[in-house]
């Protein structure tokens, strides 16, 4: 195969709107009547006389495309898809919305750091259901994830899953806040935790109104216990004394470490 053929048939396939599959059908007819010619025709006169790489690109999509719309929607995807690769991100967006936001949006940056070179912003998704650097949504997951059902090194939410979680009704991380806490340092209504700080706490280290741990400290306690010499039925006894009314369904959560006796 000569230079000239292979340069003019990249040059064919360089300009022509359409998926690799098709290019490699087109490719194999090109390289097909080019070499056929060759056989009784000087390649450069047949070449010329094939015409500007350009118009036979346009030539193949004429044949491809019966509606010209269709390469005006090729293209403008293209170019889309170029732009978010060159701002350094990767965005997908359901054409299903509920309460105006997408149903699943989906946003990060694609380089080593999710601050973008050009912009210097995260990437931020937004819908229902978001996934992104920065995500907000019903069911959020991200580096930085606000939302209902949050999970991320860093999350805000009603229930929240991370490093550091703050949660309005639960919250379980290395760091957790939230009306029930649990995690390595543990800060709520309710602390289960290495350091558990709360109106109940149970942990390592245990400080609130009923505190149960190896070290506790608080109005109702018991101390220098674990799960296996403790009985759930102490631990039941002990928040009742602490707080009466609090139903049995709450303090079942708190006595669920603990072993039946």
């Amino acid at each position: 195969m000569s230079e000239m053929i292979k340069k003019y048939v990249d040059s064919v396939l360089e300009k022509l709107v359409t998926d690799e599959k098709m290019k490699l059908r087109i490719e194999k007819d090109l390289y097909s009547h080019i070499n056929v010619a060759a056989e009784t025709e000087d390649i450069d006169t047949f070449l010329k006389k094939m015409g500007a790489p350009e118009n036979v690109a346009l030539e193949f999509m004429d044949s491809i495309y019966q509606d010209k719309g269709e390469v005006i929607e090729r293209l403008i995807r293209e170019k889309t898809r170029a732009d978010k690769l060159e701002n350094g991100y990767y965005e997908y967006k359901s054409k299903i919305h509920l309460f105006g936001l997408p149903l699943v949006h989906i946003k990060f940056s694609i380089r080593n750091s999710m601050w973008h070179r050009k912009s210097k912003k995260p990437a931020v998704a937004k819908g229902i259901i978001a996934i992104g650097d920065i995500s907000k949504g019903v069911i959020s997951i991200g580096a930085i994830a606000f939302g209902g059902i949050c999970f991320g090194a860093l999350s805000f939410g009603v229930m929240s899953f991370g490093g550091f979680a703050i949660g309005i009704l639960l919250a379980i991380g290395g760091l957790a806040m939230g009306t029930l806490a649990i995690g390595g340092f543990a800060v709520g209504l309710g602390a289960i935790g290495g350091f558990a700080l709360g109106k109940i706490a149970i942990g390592g280290f245990a400080k609130g109104t009923v505190a149960i741990g190896e070290h506790a400290s608080g109005k109702h306690i018991i101390s220098n216990v674990n799960s296996m010499n403790t009985s759930k039925q102490q631990v039941y006894d002990l928040i009742k004394s602490g707080y009466p009314h609090l139903s049995d369904r709450i303090i079942k959560i708190f006595t669920f470490f603990f072993q039946s006796k």
